[in-house]
């Protein structure tokens, strides 16, 4: 037994190693930012590169660099300019994927802002940025020759505020790094913030699986200030000027609140080294939103606080679909293609559904699955998610990403956020 004890400890040790080595051979422990905008309509999508910044933090992972999990509307791919080796990839989503399903893309063209961020190369690179096809396909939408060395590339240190630290358990490149960032918070108002982090901090902590890998997490608060107090509620004309930028009424959906500011919301992250992007909005009105690999946005006042924040960070941490619909109309029933089986790991339109959780069927449950007070309990493929009231299935009857009176993830939700955690930490 203690042989094969030391056999483990010397592999673990090698597998440490190799990823070290791996790292340091191709990167600094700094961040590589690109920003660019995301540009088109609801048929055409093109990349136009804005800016490339060093800056001081890498709080992302050390391991695993060239491979994802795939998931995102988008990913990038960081090639060695030498060798063609790939040595780092990462999926990504973006507001203006949303937007191209909203009845707007149809007559119009916009411009979105979208930020990647990759540790920074210590040689010459290739960047790839690449849009999804399905869930094995990519389309090459632009590549670039970077290299580090560049004089344009920008050093310039980002604008300073106060950051607090409200949990910090282990180093940088063995946890999940949170970024808190106060939007709608005056220079009064710090306090306040530094509070309504901590209950953000309470609030996700207490919530599985994150209260299993609470050692893991680490979560600073920026205290960012903003001109006015509140947010930006569109609907009724009131337009604050804030940190972030933040509105509600994003694509005339009363409750979605997001920012298209996303450099702005990137410069107040680089404070800190992170993982994750966590904007909290001072307003008690209900709403929020999240996006993968990008940020979430939540109300820090309402009564559903508790809910929405975990709600929000299953979209942005760990690229978890939406499993609610309605029977009217919403903003955003044009998302998914019934045709393709969608990314997210928590719905399904059975195209390849072996590819989802249909091994942790029981043997005998139905396909659709019935709601029954038997079936409530168990995982299934129940009818409605991702805005659609058919075609499209989630795994459980009810989920946090479904409802607010679910109490926790489901048991696939609970795990993809798992998969997610410790393709970041080990």
């Amino acid at each position: 037994m203690k042989k094969a004890i030391g056999i483990f400890i010397l592999f673990f040790l090698l597998q440490a190693s190799l990823h070290a080595q791996q790292y340091n051979d191709f990167f600094l422990d700094k961040a590589c930012r690109v920003d660019f905008h995301l540009c088109g309509n609801a048929q055409q999508t093109s990349v136009f590169l804005d800016n490339i910044k060093l800056e001081p933090f890498w709080g992302g992972r050390h391991a695993h660099l060239s491979k994802d999990l795939n998931l995102g509307d988008y990913r990038f791919r960081v090639l060695d300019s030498l060798s063609s080796q790939q040595i780092y990839c990462d999926g990504f989503s973006a507001l203006y994927r949303e937007w191209q399903s909203t009845p707007e893309a149809s007559i119009t063209s916009k411009s979105f802002e979208q930020t990647i961020q990759f540790p920074f190369p210590k040689k010459a690179i290739t960047l790839i940025i690449e849009k999804r096809i399905d869930l094995d396909n990519w389309s090459e939408l632009f590549r670039y020759k970077l290299s580090p060395t560049d004089k344009l590339i920008q050093r310039t240190n980002p604008t300073a505020f106060p950051v607090k630290i409200i949990t910090k358990t282990v180093s940088s490149d063995k946890a999940i790094d949170i970024a808190v960032i106060a939007e709608g918070y005056s220079a009064k108002e710090q306090k306040k913030f530094y509070r309504d982090a901590q209950r953000l901090a309470e609030n996700l902590l207490t919530h599985e699986p994150f209260t299993k890998y609470r050692s893991r997490i680490n979560i600073y608060a920026v205290a960012a200030r903003s001109v006015d107090s509140g947010i930006s509620l569109s609907k009724d004309s009131t337009w604050k000027n804030t940190s972030a930028g933040s509105h509600f009424y994003t694509f005339y959906e009363p409750r979605y609140l997001t920012t298209t500011n996303v450099f702005k919301v990137r410069d107040l992250a680089a404070l800190v080294p992170y993982d994750a992007i966590y904007v909290l909005a001072n307003t008690s009105t209900y709403g929020g939103g999240g996006i993968y690999n990008n940020y979430a946005l939540t109300a820090a006042d309402n009564n559903l606080v508790t809910q929405v924040t975990v709600h929000e960070f299953g979209h942005s941490f760990a690229g978890l679909a939406d499993e609610y619909f309605h029977d009217k109309q919403d903003a955003l029933d044009a998302m998914y293609d019934i045709k393709k089986e969608p990314w997210e790991p928590n719905i399904t339109s059975l195209v390849q559904f072996e590819r989802k959780w249909k091994a942790q069927l029981q043997e005998g449950i139905a396909v659709p699955t019935p709601v029954t007070e038997e079936n409530k309990t168990k995982i299934g493929v129940f009818e409605g998610g991702g805005y659609l009231a058919k075609g499209m299935y989630r795994p459980m009857f009810d989920c946090r990403m479904r409802t607010n009176k679910a109490p926790e993830f489901c048991t696939i939700c609970q795990q993809a956020v798992e998969r997610m955690i410790l393709f970041l930490t080990e």
